[in-house]
């Protein structure tokens, strides 16, 4: 197991006799004792998910590894790193003040397919993966594979022939276009996308929500994205796009170069490590970001750098089963939480460590949370 782990497990009492042992294994070694005694001592000091909730966790443990070689901001990280997992371990020991939560959660739909023809296709049993082998596409293990077209096959002059992949809440899915171009798809997103790119100047897709694209390279067939705010034209890259209806919609470029045509008529060329927002009035914002931070949905997995409380929850709105949330104190919607969660933690724990890191209390019942003072 992994020492933090460990050491986490020791402070709250909840050590195994195999983990006690292989714990007082590594403290016999070098300087583990000393640490060790410092790291308890800084935790101890405070609540551990308030002390999760105020530190960049991500950049503490990336600064683990690259710093291996420096005592003492090897320790400084060491901490901030314990803090990551100390969420796992207060659920090991469960609060005497547990945090009302309905867990009876509706049954998820599931992802769908909408042929150029109207029919409907959900992709999760073997009758779906027969129909879309007879429509050249292939599904298998979350992801649907459009096989590329013999050049006979097809006149160069036809009309594209457009699909629909749709998500529902909870969800995500992944599509490997005609192109070789691979896309994941976010929970309440669709795509529209050709079966076929042949004869066209360009290769355009549209999206709805979110959906992160590796675009395979082609200076000649440029590859577009359209939104209701912005379409992204590249030739062969990696970005995040968000455009989910009456939110900002934002651009984060991960790889390569990508041009943005904002609706309002601006044109903004971005460099990897770059974000573009873009508001509903057309107003637009151009910033540096973690670019760690938008693409960690693809693994389920919830990232948030001093977002909002309002923000997180329209976040775990698109996975979890939250149809209505209302603040009986106004000032918690503009709290700011940092903290990373993975979407197997569930509701209960993700709403619990949020309540303990802003101090405040949060309710969920029949698919409505409250927040407010405790």
């Amino acid at each position: 197991m992994d020492i933090k782990y460990l050491i986490l497990k020791s402070i709250y009492s909840t050590l195994s006799d195999s983990e006690r042992h292989e714990l007082n294994t590594w403290l016999e070694e070098g300087r583990n004792a000393s640490l060790y005694e410092r790291i308890k001592n800084n935790l101890k000091a405070r609540d551990a998910v308030h002390f999760l909730a105020n530190v960049d966790v991500e950049r503490a443990l990336r600064r683990v590894h690259c710093n291996r070689r420096k005592p003492l901001i090897t320790f400084i990280s060491t901490v901030a790193s314990v803090a990551a997992v100390a969420l796992i371990v207060l659920f090991l020991c469960p609060a005497a003040d547990n945090l009302p939560v309905d867990k009876e959660q509706p049954v998820q739909q599931v992802a769908t397919l909408t042929l150029s023809t109207g029919e409907v296709v959900q992709l999760d049993d073997w009758t779906s993966t027969q129909r879309l082998k007879e429509v050249s596409m292939d599904v298998s293990g979350g992801e649907i594979k459009v096989r590329a077209e013999e050049k006979e096959t097809q006149p160069q002059s036809r009309e594209p022939v457009y699909n629909t992949l749709t998500v529902p809440r909870g969800e995500n899915y992944s599509i490997v276009l005609a192109d070789g171009t691979r896309v994941w798809v976010n929970a309440l997103s669709s795509l529209k996308f050709p079966t076929s790119f042949k004869g066209a100047d360009s290769r355009t897709v549209e999206l709805v929500g979110e959906g992160f694209f590796e675009v395979a390279h082609d200076t000649l067939h440029p590859f577009r994205v359209m939104t209701a705010q912005q379409t992204i034209i590249v030739t062969g890259t990696a970005f995040n796009v968000t455009a989910y209806a009456e939110e900002v919609s934002r651009t984060t470029l991960c790889q390569g170069r990508v041009t943005v045509e904002t609706f309002a008529g601006d044109v903004v060329r971005m460099i990897p490590g770059q974000q573009l927002s873009v508001d509903e009035s057309g107003e637009t914002e151009l910033r540096e970001v973690n670019t760690d931070i938008y693409m960690a949905w693809m693994k389920g997995e919830y990232y948030f750098d001093s977002r909002t409380i309002e923000e997180v929850l329209t976040e775990l709105e698109k996975w979890f089963e939250i149809n209505e949330v209302e603040f009986t104190d106004a000032s918690f919607k503009q709290r700011l939480f940092s903290g990373k969660f993975k979407k197997s933690d569930g509701l209960e724990i993700i709403l619990r460590t949020m309540e303990r890191g802003i101090e405040g209390r949060i309710e969920y019942k029949d698919g409505r949370v409250t927040i407010g003072k405790k």
